[in-house]
């Protein structure tokens, strides 16, 4: 009788649009106060050590010499040399405890929103242990990016430009095709078992935990080189971007498995799409000629998180569990959100992190906002 009661008022409360924003309101507040005992301890010298810079990490160059060595051997044709030396430059920023630990909780968050979403009921469930394998399967993917990346350099004579179509080109062929492609290559070997649970919400989610896994290795890397300041925007943009990119085109390509006739070229159109839609969306941040134009990456954003949202509509059933993923989500984003300003806090002070991350927080309200209409049991109606 306890138990229900409790499963009652938290189905009622997170589903409550005022209680889920004192609720980050909450968690935002705690973010500040830890935000400000980390600047004390900075003062303090408590945080003097905490992270090192790029130069005092690598040494003399040390980072810097593996990726000249690699970059000589894929020069060289040394396609072997070249697979069995990159783990050590694709993973170099691992042993750096800070950005490691905030880029895991980034992870966690959205692993935890899509354990939720596919309905996982206890630790024995089959669907989290794929889930569990396939963001393990994502973290590896790096592995073959990188090496996929190298190659189609070499081979088609890409490189990053300026111009519109080049730039393009660069980012569809040398940035979207090896990613989406080495994601999918380690998504794989998890087609037996899905098709022996059988399920097509478990395959998108399962593919969508393999972009996960992906995004936490990459964002180690970027919240190490901003300082955790991208640890916001990355959480909203990098983080579900690559979650739905994979688990569209793995679903589909589950869907070919099993039924190649009737699924095959469909498939092969929907992983054209992402890996376009991914080239694009990176090509119009940071190809100057997209000028005015630059909204196309937002747009094919906009249009894969829909298109995913609206595949996990139709496919998760309508039973109404106690806490809301809308709840799940803006915990999630809050968390991270808290996480990032006391850790930013720590590295570069309480003002310092006041100052970068208040527009940052602000931008990427309309991103959360993106998200919450797209939710299952959304309770946003404009």
């Amino acid at each position: 009788m306890a138990e229900r009661n409790w499963r009652n008022y938290l189905r009622r409360k997170t589903r409550n649009p005022q209680f889920l924003w004192q609720m980050v309101f909450a968690i935002l507040a705690a973010g500040i106060f830890g935000g400000m005992g980390a600047h004390f301890l900075r003062g303090a010298g408590g945080g003097a050590n905490m992270v090192l810079a790029p130069d005092e990490e690598d040494g003399a160059g040390g980072g810097e010499d593996a990726v000249e060595k690699l970059e000589a051997l894929a020069d060289e044709g040394s396609w072997r040399e070249v697979w069995w030396a990159l783990p050590a430059v694709a993973f170099q920023r691992m042993a750096n405890p800070a950005p490691l630990v905030l880029a895991a909780f980034a992870g966690i968050c959205w692993l935890i929103f899509c354990l939720q979403a596919a309905q996982v009921r206890a630790v024995r469930d089959a669907k989290l242990w794929l889930m569990l394998g396939g963001f393990a399967m994502g973290c590896l993917s790096i592995w073959p990016t990188h090496f996929f990346s190298m190659w189609l350099e070499r081979r088609l004579g890409l490189a990053e430009s300026a111009e519109l179509v080049e730039g393009i080109r660069f980012f569809v062929l040398g940035v979207g095709l090896p990613e989406e492609g080495a994601k999918l290559l380690c998504f794989v070997p998890l087609i037996p078992l899905l098709l022996w649970v059988r399920g097509d919400l478990i395959a998108m989610l399962t593919a969508a935990s393999v972009g996960l896994g992906f995004a936490f290795i990459e964002n180690v890397t970027y919240f190490h080189g901003s300082s955790g300041l991208e640890a916001v925007g990355r959480y909203l943009t990098a983080n579900p971007f690559h979650m739905t990119l994979t688990g569209l085109a793995g679903l589909a390509l589950y869907r070919a498995a099993r039924d190649p006739k009737g699924w095959g070229p469909q498939t092969l159109l929907v992983i054209g799409l992402m890996v376009a839609a991914h080239g694009l969306y990176d090509a119009a941040i940071v190809v100057p000629a997209f000028g005015e134009f630059s909204m196309v990456g937002m747009i094919a954003f906009a249009l894969v998180v829909y298109q995913f949202f609206r595949e996990l509509r139709d496919l998760r059933p309508s039973s109404s569990e106690p806490v809301s993923l809308s709840a799940t989500f803006l915990a999630g984003t809050s968390m991270v959100t808290a996480a990032t300003f006391a850790y930013v806090s720590w590295q570069l002070g309480f003002q310092a992190a006041c100052d970068a991350l208040a527009g940052q927080v602000l931008s990427m309200s309309l991103m959360a906002y993106l998200f919450l209409r797209e939710m299952p049991e959304t309770m946003v109606t404009v």
